[in-house]
């Protein structure tokens, strides 16, 4: 396939939409096993894994973006970029890509390079939120 360079608006519009219904299922989950402690654990245990894995999905609604007009500069399409290849190929934990200007310090999740990714409803949130706004912005 060709590297995109423009999405639909309703595309984006559509994927973020698929984002929110997963958060707001997901926080109806949490809600309901509030008070029985065996099942909040089960849900602790896994909420990890499930916004990992809904992080790869988010990237591969996207993942044939033209990496030029992605840019460099640590955005969150950089982000997200990183941090599934890490999901991917090393196991969770974050790797210097030494052709992104990533500071762990300005990024949406705030994982430095070295760290082990914990994601959870409240950082994948954010980060879905500004990465789905670049994308309109860089990709309109």
């Amino acid at each position: 396939m060709l590297a995109v360079t423009s999405y639909p608006e309703v595309y984006i519009q559509l994927t973020a939409a698929k984002v929110d219904e997963q958060l707001a299922a997901y926080a109806a989950l949490a809600a309901s096993v509030k008070g029985d402690a065996k099942a909040e654990a089960a849900l602790a245990a896994f909420a990890p894994g499930y916004f990992q894995s809904m992080l790869l999905a988010l990237d591969h609604h996207f993942m044939h973006r033209m990496r030029g007009a992605e840019g460099k500069d640590g955005n969150p399409l950089n982000e997200v970029r990183m941090l599934a290849d890490a999901i991917m190929e090393h196991d969770g934990v974050l790797q210097e890509n030494k052709t992104i200007k990533y500071k762990a310090e300005k990024a949406v999740a705030g994982i430095a390079v070295g760290e082990t990714m914990v994601l959870d409803a409240e950082v994948f949130g954010r980060l879905a939120k500004a990465y789905v706004e670049e994308i309109g912005k860089r990709f309109p």
